[in-house]
């Protein structure tokens, strides 16, 4: 059969985790955002590949759902959570075998030990890239400057919200994780998790974990921080510009267009710090 995850290296996004500590901080904080993204999309992969030859051992060869819990959490008690992922209605079998189904595991088990360590990483780098590195000395050319890195670390942290919501939402409705719990555990809203239940159900039960989740929220904090960081050097240069004369409406262009903006409380009047 056709290994739907034959593509997927851990040398090389082993490799691509190594790197980071032998460049210079700012370049390595830019690579973390995106090697996370990548990590977490090739880890889904894995575990929807795994799930589905655990569901063609059922199905072919009568495996129960303690068989599968014995290769993929490492002991038969964990039946209960296997046949959570088994039971889902949006899986489907494959020709994996039991061969398949422990090479998969192996490979989920590695993915999911990077992505835990980019997000380590993506915690201590983050915050430590300057964020007045190579700023332009006219005012209005820093103003764009903040406004393109501001998109980019608004368009990460929304996405890592998104994940949070879902997260938490797949524990609830496949996991019975009592909403509250899991809306602390990930730093969002009951109503958010509430909201989310919906596509939870569409998404594989395999596809969130508590400790995955709190990783998520300690990184929105560390956005927080850097978007703190750069609006703070987006007002100086905001200010800078309106004492230089330059019109209100050429400042807004420099910024972006209100829907972009990153927080309402910084309105176009400079800090008064």
């Amino acid at each position: 059969m056709t290994n739907p995850i034959a593509d997927i290296s851990v040398p090389e996004l082993s490799r691509r985790i190594a790197l980071l500590e032998r460049q210079e901080v700012g370049r390595s904080a830019l690579d973390v955002c995106t090697l996370t993204m990548d990590l977490r999309h090739q880890y889904r992969r894995a575990l929807v590949a795994r799930d589905q030859a655990a569901l063609a051992l059922v199905t072919r060869e009568r495996w129960t759902a303690a068989d599968v819990a014995e290769v993929i959490c490492g002991h038969r008690a964990c039946a209960p959570r296997a046949a959570v992922i088994l039971e889902w209605t949006g899986l489907t079998p494959d020709d994996g075998t039991a061969r398949d189904l422990a090479d998969r595991q192996q490979i989920a088990e590695q993915l999911r030990e990077l992505l835990s360590l980019a997000y380590d990483k993506a915690l201590r780098l983050i915050p430590a890239a300057p964020v007045d590195l190579n700023l332009p000395a006219e005012p209005t050319a820093r103003l764009a400057y903040c406004a393109h890195w501001l998109r980019f670390v608004d368009g990460y942290r929304a996405a890592n919200e998104a994940s949070r919501i879902l997260f938490a939402a797949i524990l609830v409705h496949h996991h019975g994780w009592p909403v509250p719990d899991v809306a602390a555990l990930g730093g969002v809203t009951t109503d958010e998790v509430s909201a989310a239940l919906a596509a939870a159900a569409a998404s594989p039960p395999s596809d969130a974990d508590s400790g995955l989740l709190a990783q998520l929220a300690l990184l929105d904090r560390v956005l927080e921080h850097n978007t703190e960081r750069l609006l703070a050097v987006r007002d100086r240069a905001l200010a800078d510009s309106l004492a230089d004369g330059v019109p209100e409406r050429i400042v807004a262009a420099h910024i972006g267009t209100p829907d972009q903006e990153r927080s309402a409380a910084h309105t176009m009047e400079p800090c008064p710090a």
